[in-house]
C-alpha cells in the first residue's frame, strides 16, 4: 500500500475505488439484503451479513492503518528513495519544477525546454525582478558519429514511429535550441543561460530545479523517476550534472542573441557561425526551418 500512496494519481484513484467499494457493500448490507431477505432462511441472511461485515470492517481497517502509516513516516524516510512518477503525472511535476531560480537540463535536442522552461523562467524573471539561471546540457552538433548514433537509436525506439529524424533534422533542433535560448537571454537580461555540448547521448533526459529532479525518456507514456531536494539522489545527480558540464563544450556567453522579432534564416547562419560551431551540411532553407521553431515554440510532447 506504501507504494500506491507514494504518487498523488494513485493514491487519489485508490481511495476513490475504495470508497465506491465500501459504498456497494454498505448498499448490498443495509438495502438489499433486507428486501431479499423474505426468499432466504434467516441462517444464511446472518452468514450472509456476517461476510460482509467482516469484509467491510477489515478493508476499512486496513485502508484507515495504512494510511495513517504513510502520513506519520517521518518525511526525510519518505524522501530517502526515488519514486516512480505515473505518466499522467509528469505534467504536474515539471510545471512545479519550474518555479526555481535554478534549473539544469540534460537530454538530447532540449526541445520541451525550448518550448516550455525557458520562457517560463524568462517571464518569472522579469516580473519577479530577480535574476534566474538555466543549464542546458546538450548533444554536441559538430560529433558526426554520436548524432548519427542518436538518430538511429531515436528512429528504432516506439516515439520515433509517428516522425523520422536524419542528422541534419537533429542538427536543426540542437540549434533552433541554442538560439531560442540566447534569444530569451537578450530579451530578459536577468535570465542567465549557460549551454554545454557534450560527446555522448543518453536515452534518459534530466530535468533538476531547486525543488526536485525529474528523469523522463522520450516515450510520454512510460513512467518517469523523481526525488526530492536534500535527498542522496538528488545531491548525487546535481554533481554529475556539474561533472558533465565541465567536460562539455560551454559556449561562448559573451556571444549576444537575436531578438525574437529580428529572427531570420541569414541572421541565424552568423549566429551560429559565431558560435563556432560547423554549418557545412546546412542551406538556406535549413536556417529558415531553424528560425520558424524558435519562433513557434512548439511542445513536442503534449505535456
Amino acid at each position: 500500500m506504501e507504494q500506491i500512496l507514494l504518487s498523488k494519481y494513485a493514491r487519489k484513484i485508490f481511495f476513490f475505488i475504495s470508497s465506491v467499494i465500501f459504498i456497494l457493500i454498505l448498499f448490498i448490507r443495509l438495502l438489499l439484503v433486507p428486501k431479499i431477505s423474505v426468499y432466504l432462511s434467516q441462517e444464511l441472511i446472518n452468514i450472509f451479513n456476517t461476510i460482509l461485515d467482516a469484509i467491510l470492517s477489515t478493508g476499512i481497517s486496513t485502508v484507515i492503518i495504512g494510511s495513517l502509516a504513510f502520513w506519520l513516516t517521518p518525511r526525510i524516510v519518505k524522501k530517502s528513495q526515488m519514486d516512480v512518477i505515473n505518466p499522467k503525472e509528469i505534467k504536474d511535476y515539471l510545471e512545479k519544477a519550474r518555479d526555481t531560480d535554478e534549473y539544469w537540463f540534460a537530454g538530447g535536442t532540449g526541445r520541451f525546454t525550448r518550448s516550455k522552461t525557458i520562457p517560463k523562467l524568462a517571464a518569472d524573471a522579469r516580473f519577479s525582478n530577480f535574476s534566474k539561471k538555466i543549464v542546458l546540457i546538450l548533444i554536441n552538433p559538430d560529433n558526426d558519429g554520436v548524432c548519427s548514433s542518436y538518430v538511429k537509436y531515436r528512429n528504432r525506439i516506439r516515439s520515433g514511429i509517428k516522425k523520422t529524424w536524419d542528422y541534419k533534422e537533429l542538427k536543426k533542433e540542437i540549434f533552433a535550441t541554442i538560439v531560442s535560448a540566447y534569444s530569451w537571454e537578450k530579451e530578459q537580461p536577468l535570465l542567465e543561460v549557460t549551454i554545454g555540448l557534450i560527446d555522448h547521448y543518453s536515452m534518459f533526459r534530466i530535468d533538476l530545479s531547486t525543488k526536485f529532479l525529474v528523469i523522463t525518456k522520450e516515450d510520454t507514456s512510460e513512467p518517469a523517476l523523481m526525488c526530492e531536494k536534500e535527498t542522496f539522489f538528488f545531491k548525487s545527480y546535481l554533481e554529475d550534472l556539474r561533472l558533465s558540464l565541465s567536460q562539455s563544450n560551454i559556449l561562448d556567453k559573451e556571444v549576444e542573441g537575436i531578438p525574437f522579432n529580428e529572427l531570420s534564416g541569414e541572421k541565424i547562419r552568423k549566429f551560429i557561425t559565431v558560435l563556432g560551431l560547423n554549418i557545412s551540411i546546412m542551406d538556406d532553407d535549413d536556417f529558415n526551418d531553424i528560425a520558424e521553431l524558435v519562433k513557434k515554440g512548439e511542445n513536442p510532447y503534449g505535456y
